[in-house]
């Protein structure tokens, strides 16, 4: 019986301590990242290719619909993700962009090895 009542309050004290390292979403810090707007099958697929190629594979992945990353010089992949939670499509606000070197800058997530990055302003750099 102790050994449980043990058990039990060690595993309540270890949920309430990752509960309270749990970051709120307006915490995350806000950073500004530069990369190329590309579609992420060829990003994962080409790892020789860092810039969009002019034989228009770009645009087909777009136009069937494939999910838009930020490849940066890096070769670090960021997802573009709305500021808005429940997250609402920013697609249409990425689509003039696609294929250019990008700056975006907004508040920054990670989990996993995955980054996400909230789209509050996008500009387009010079190379």
């Amino acid at each position: 019986m102790i050994k449980n009542l043990v058990r039990f309050v060690f595993l309540v004290l270890a949920g309430t301590a990752l509960f309270a390292q749990t970051t709120k979403p307006e915490d995350a810090p806000t950073a500004s990242v530069v990369g190329y707007l590309r579609d992420t099958g060829c990003v994962h697929r080409f790892h020789g290719v860092l810039k969009p190629l002019p034989n228009g594979c770009l645009q087909a992945c777009v136009r069937a619909g494939s999910p838009l990353v930020v490849l940066t010089k890096e070769e670090e992949v960021y997802h573009p993700i709305s500021s808005d939670i429940p997250d609402s499509d920013i697609r249409p606000k990425l689509l003039p962009f696609a294929g250019k070197l990008v700056k975006i800058t907004g508040r920054v997530y990670e989990r996993g090895g995955s980054k996400a990055i909230t789209v509050e302003r996008i500009e387009v750099v010079k190379e």
